[in-house]
């Protein structure tokens, strides 16, 4: 994909970059947030991962990865007010880099960069280009191996709402039920947690409220988006809704319930390769006007090492945000619902990741819906 895109070679600085082209991760939160680790990777030749401090171990015997280097960094953690003169150094040693690998006038992809690195970059001639598009597009459709992969993460995520669902009780807090989920993804292998989209009761409508100390009661609505790292640094993401307790669902409830799994099974069911964007939102289940100013804020998105490339907006979003674009087999996404009438007590979210394949979705999940909710 860099090479259809004129570019010889791209370093690469975000941490699920990094993750999918080299296998190789070192305190990936952490370094979401200081620019301190980093890799070239050229069309053709070596492949040179620059990591933190003492962690060139790290790269030891891993095949993607030809030779390991100290990082060079300009933070102001680490730089102070020789910030300027540390980015001089990291892109000399980036130009040269490529020039002995690539020849000159070689064109640099960047992902992410700062201002410094960048202008030192710009002194010294090299051409630049944004290489984040051609990466999301490369990440999109996926192997046979990554499709394995996420099978395996989602299958860990259901066993870690599973375990999560038999804690569930009035009395225990928000933020106990998330840790739950926590605790069981890291012991079967997983690694963090994107997000805190987990609520109860009126912390569900509008979405988005984090977990909380808010103690759960029973007859609330549970809500949890998992948005879990799990295993091999795959991204397990769906949501499920269910009430607190052995109640019912009161009449709002089972209401929003059953026009969220509608959506969601109606919209799923469109998936097919090439299948244009635009096509697919102007197929989508037409939401009732009630519920459309609390819509999420997006229909579809792409499942990989994270959220990535494609993102399919509502109907309403559409004109402003929605990009040209088609569906193609081997693609993972993950297909999202949300009902919640404004003001209204409960809200209720559902997502489901799938494989598009030429005969249309397969889901990526054995999480079960409450059905008889319906």
């Amino acid at each position: 994909m860099l090479k259809a895109e004129g570019i010889d070679a791209a370093v690469l600085f975000d941490p699920l970059n990094l993750r999918y082209a080299t296998n190789c991760r070192n305190m990936q939160v952490w370094s979401s947030h200081h620019m301190v680790r980093y890799a070239f990777v050229p069309v053709t030749g070596k492949v040179v991962m620059f990591d933190y401090g003492g962690a060139l171990h790290l790269s030891a015997g891993n095949e993607l990865i030809d030779e390991a280097r100290p990082a060079k960094s300009w933070d102001y953690f680490g730089s102070g007010s020789r910030a300027e003169e540390h980015a001089n150094l990291w892109a000399e040693e980036i130009a040269d880099l490529l020039t002995q690998v690539c020849g000159k006038g070689a064109v640099l992809g960047l992902d992410r960069i700062d201002l410094l690195p960048l202008r030192a970059l710009d002194r010294l001639h090299v051409r630049t280009v944004d290489a984040k598009g051609p990466l999301e597009r490369a990440k999109s459709v996926k192997s046979p191996d990554e499709v394995r992969i996420i099978r395996d993460s989602m299958r860990v995520c259901t066993d870690a709402i599973a375990y999560m669902r038999e804690h569930v009780r009035p009395g225990v807090s928000e933020n106990y039920l998330l840790s739950l989920l926590n605790q069981y993804n890291i012991e079967h292998g997983g690694e963090y947690q994107e997000t805190r989209g987990l609520a109860s009761g009126h912390h569900t409508n509008p979405w988005f409220v984090e977990a909380s100390e808010k103690i759960v009661e029973a007859g609330e609505m549970l809500v949890f988006d998992s948005d879990l790292i799990g295993p091999h640094g795959v991204f397990a993401d769906q949501t499920r809704s269910f009430v607190i307790g052995d109640g019912r669902p009161n009449n709002e409830q089972r209401t929003n319930y059953a026009l969220a799994y509608e959506q969601l099974q109606h919209n799923m069911s469109l998936l097919r390769p090439g299948l244009s964007f635009h096509d697919f939102i102007d197929s989508t289940w037409k939401m009732p006007e009630v519920y459309v100013p609390n819509r999420y804020a997006e229909i579809v998105h792409g499942l990989g090492f994270g959220v990535e490339y494609p993102l399919v907006y509502f109907p309403p979003d559409a004109p402003a945000y929605q990009y040209p674009g088609v569906f193609e087999e081997g693609m993972t996404v993950c297909v999202e619902s949300y009902v919640g009438v404004p003001g209204g007590v409960d809200g209720v979210k559902l997502e489901q990741p799938v494989l598009i394949t030429r005969d249309g979705p397969v889901s990526l999940s054995e999480c079960p819906f409450e059905l008889d909710y319906l």
